[in-house]
């Protein structure tokens, strides 16, 4: 198993630590020995191409998996591993993931959506009530009586953080929530979860559109074939040619 990275500069210790982390369905390796780690009040993306391991990796924290796969490596979460742990136990100590898709109800209400999340007794991270969640997303306020099959993606994907939020997590996991959005509106979301990592909360980002994501994440790490290819502050990540030419348009100069 390789050595845990280093924390990044500027936070105390990682929150989630990744070391060796390997997922097979039957004889195929979707993730090979990845090794991450999110610290304290971070946002770290993650990006790669289609089949690149991303929502393995993510679903391989959060401890949910549509199949059977054989997991190994450490999952550590304030130190303490908690990869033998079902999901419900890691959304218990506050590993809370927004999958692909959203998830919302869309034939209930948007206060009916968030009023349906209780805060576990015992909560890990920040209890946000739906006020709270408000004031991260005053545009859902407006819109609390409205079913959610009336409102836009972007704001469906509010409410679906927003959902997450009542679940008190030290961890926000985010799959994707770009997909079906305008780029602006992808931004506009986005701008939201800077601020929720600004304000004590940590976060980690598998996004598509690594524009957007390189303008509000603190770190990335760039996944190809189920390993880790590169990793960096975003602001050097950049700057990469592979990364460049991939996903920002071409090779930067």
């Amino acid at each position: 198993m390789s050595e845990l990275a280093s924390p990044p500069s500027g936070t105390a210790s990682a929150l989630l630590e990744l070391a060796g982390l390997e997922v097979r369905y039957g004889h195929t390796a979707a993730l090979h020995g990845v090794d991450l780690t999110v610290g304290e009040r971070e946002l770290v993306a993650v990006a790669g191409a289609n089949g690149a391991g991303k929502s393995t990796l993510v679903n391989a924290v959060a401890g949910w998996s549509r199949g059977r796969p054989a997991v190994s490596g450490t999952v550590r979460l304030d130190g303490v591993d908690v990869g033998g742990l079902p999901a419900h136990r890691r959304t218990g100590r506050g590993i809370v993931l927004v999958p692909e898709g959203k998830g919302v109800f869309e034939g209930l209400t948007v206060e009916e959506n968030l009023e349906l999340v209780t805060p576990p007794k015992n909560a890990a991270g920040r209890r946000y009530a739906v006020a709270d969640v408000y004031a991260v997303f005053p545009q859902l306020s407006a819109r609390a009586t409205r079913k959610c099959s009336t409102l836009s993606g972007g704001e469906r994907q509010m409410v679906a953080i927003g959902r997450a939020l009542r679940a008190a997590p030290r961890l926000l996991i985010l799959d994707e929530p770009s997909v079906g959005l305008a780029p602006r509106l992808v931004r506009g979301v986005l701008r939201h979860v800077r601020e929720l990592v600004d304000g004590g909360l940590s976060v980690l980002l598998v996004e598509q559109n690594v524009t957007a994501a390189l303008e509000v994440a603190d770190r990335l790490y760039l996944l190809e074939q189920g390993r880790v290819g590169a990793s960096g502050p975003a602001s050097e990540m950049r700057d990469d040619e592979r990364i460049a030419a991939a996903y920002l348009g071409g090779l930067r100069r």
